[in-house]
């Protein structure tokens, strides 16, 4: 690559991180780490009615959690600062000016009634609203002091650019008014705003969301009036839910903040998010950030919207989880337990630990699985688990386990699997009869964590009375 690679993530702070909005952070993130570029964090905050302090803090949060750190931003500074739009409107009165004195630009005193007068007229001849200055005054403000936005003159032609996703575009003007480049009170529009701050700020390339593709025609326009190169574009699909329909509330977590705390890891996000957009060569699925800096280009970054699975990012998660050590998982765990894990004392939490990991998707999950461990007595009310404490084996294995229990006294994970050995050889019952009836009497469930270390947990005595309290329902 012949110029420094500078990419930009630029969140409008009305609101949480959206996921999608964090697809397109990590992308542009990991891909300025791979080509060892520049990754600009720009605050679009021009939207005065809807933008808040609360939610810029919101979004850098959710970025910091996820790992991300960029090089130049708000809070970091950098050679292009202010990095909000807020504290840069001088450079954009300047911008419209130079394109007002060339012709390029126009003063327009339309009020909305006029303007949607014009729009209905059109509109009743067949015709499209596409405006061409035709109710414009001259190009100077009214001296009456009328309100006057300021609007971008489109020449005929069109717009072409190799997008380096979707490859070869062309957009005729023909369908393109002219746009407004400045509010009636200063303020810039987001087409506007954004091409002046990428030249200032030096923008290699802009990667974002396909839902941009009609935005790039009016940009390339600006980029060629202000006499600018323009950056190379990259419009990434966008994320579907599994009905296909655009990623929305109505199909569960949508934001960053969902997702941290339903107990998700931000590696396991981060890696998840990545794959919506692009594959690995090797064909591999779990690719911590590292691999994914590595080895990230733009060669194979889809062209396809992508479907977001909430049962394969659990599933990732999982693995996530299951690849922490030991001691950072718990740590992460008993802050998801909350009260519920006061009860337990260090050791007994670790081995909680140890029999739930593999179960585990989402760090929420250990809640559901903390009722095995309490000792209080299961209500065993089901048919099924009824009829099997009943068995012939039950019967056999429940008092002679408890005896077993008394006589060790007190037992860790391996004693309790030595005891369950014991056992079944001394009542002639194995497998499935000889765990389960010992699993329903203790849990109330046919499936839960590791049942030595529950039974460690809970203790040789207290097991050996549920044990007695089964086979008495029996």
């Amino acid at each position: 690559m012949d110029k420094i690679f500078r990419a930009r993530f630029a969140p409008s702070p009305t609101g949480r991180l959206h996921i999608g909005n964090a697809r397109t952070a990590i992308l542009n993130w990991l891909l300025a780490r791979r080509l060892g570029g520049c990754f600009i964090l720009r605050i679009e905050d021009t939207d005065l009615a809807r933008s808040t302090p609360e939610s810029e803090k919101a979004i850098l949060d959710d970025l910091r959690w996820l790992g991300l750190d960029w090089d130049e931003g708000p809070d970091v500074g950098g050679p292009y600062a202010p990095y909000r739009q807020s504290e840069r409107g001088e450079l954009y009165q300047a911008a419209a000016g130079k394109l007002i004195e060339r012709g390029l630009a126009y003063y327009c005193h339309l009020s909305d009634e006029e303007k949607e007068q014009f729009r209905q007229q059109r509109l009743a001849e067949g015709k499209l609203p596409v405006y061409r200055g035709e109710l414009s005054g001259p190009n100077k403000p009214d001296e009456s002091g009328r309100p006057a936005s300021i609007r971008f003159r489109v020449p005929p032609g069109e717009s072409s650019w190799n997008d380096l996703v979707k490859g070869e575009v062309v957009i005729d003007h023909r369908n393109i008014g002219d746009f407004i480049i400045l509010r009636s009170d200063g303020r810039p529009t987001y087409n506007f705003a954004a091409v002046v701050d990428d030249i200032a700020m030096r923008a290699s390339h802009v990667i974002r969301g396909d839902d941009h593709l009609s935005n790039t025609p009016r940009q390339l326009m600006l980029y060629k009036a202000l006499e600018a190169e323009q950056p190379s574009f990259a419009h990434i699909p966008m994320i579907l839910g599994p009905d296909h329909q655009r990623l929305s509330k109505r199909h569960g977590a949508t934001s960053v903040a969902d997702f941290r705390s339903s107990g998700c890891l931000p590696e396991a996000l981060i890696n998840y998010l990545s794959l919506l957009s692009w594959s690995s060569g090797s064909g591999e699925e779990f690719l911590p950030p590292e691999r994914l800096k590595a080895e990230i280009d733009f060669e194979r970054l889809g062209k396809s919207a992508a479907i977001f699975d909430p049962t394969k990012m659990r599933w990732l998660n999982g693995k996530y989880i299951r690849a922490l050590p030991e001691e950072k998982l718990a740590a992460l765990l008993l802050e998801f337990a909350g009260e519920e894990a006061r009860a337990f004392s260090n050791e007994q939490f670790r081995q909680i630990v140890l029999a739930c990991r593999d179960k585990l998707e989402l760090l929420t999950d250990i809640s559901k699985y903390l009722g095995a461990f309490s000792g209080k007595p299961p209500v065993i009310d089901d048919p099924e688990a009824l009829d099997l404490i009943g068995s012939p084996e039950a019967r056999k294995v429940l008092p002679e386990m408890a005896r077993g229990l008394r006589k060790l006294g007190n037992g860790d994970v391996e004693q309790m699997k030595v005891l369950f050995n014991t056992v079944g050889k001394s009542v002639s019952v194995r497998g499935k009869m000889l765990y389960m009836p010992v699993r329903i009497a203790l849990t109330g469930s046919f499936h839960g964590p590791d049942l030595p270390r529950v039974m460690a947990v809970l203790g040789a005595e207290r097991c050996a009375q549920l044990l007695e309290r089964a086979d008495s329902l029996a």
